[in-house]
């Protein structure tokens, strides 16, 4: 499993909204971003719209580019959901990549 492979990724957002959940701030446009998880635009916005389609995640606004596709806005009232909750809890390939980044603070600077 790749850095920056969709399951390390979708594991590494929904953790960094895990955190601010539970520490009662908004998630900082600084470090919920494609360059904060070493991926294209494209596939943040990707992956937050499947996150959010699937009911991982909410508040995250989307418009659509002719270029790049789906461009994301408004990323300060995006938050995790219960499912996306359950999601971290549940999915065991989820549990591998927690073993391998150990900690938000291994990969997400600023903590």
């Amino acid at each position: 499993m790749g850095n920056n492979d969709f399951f390390t990724v979708t594991y590494k957002i929904l953790s960094y909204l895990k955190y601010c959940y539970e520490n009662g701030i908004n998630p900082d446009p600084n470090i919920l971003n494609a360059d904060t998880f070493n991926i294209s635009k494209v596939q943040f916005g990707r992956t937050l719209q499947m996150l959010s389609e699937h009911g991982y995640i909410s508040g995250v606004r989307f418009t659509q580019a002719k270029i790049e596709g789906t461009v994301v806005g408004g990323l300060h009232n995006t938050s995790i959901t219960v499912e996306g909750l359950q999601y971290l809890a549940e999915n065991s390939m989820m549990k591998k990549a927690y073993r391998i980044f150990k900690e938000v603070r291994d990969w997400l600077p600023g903590f």
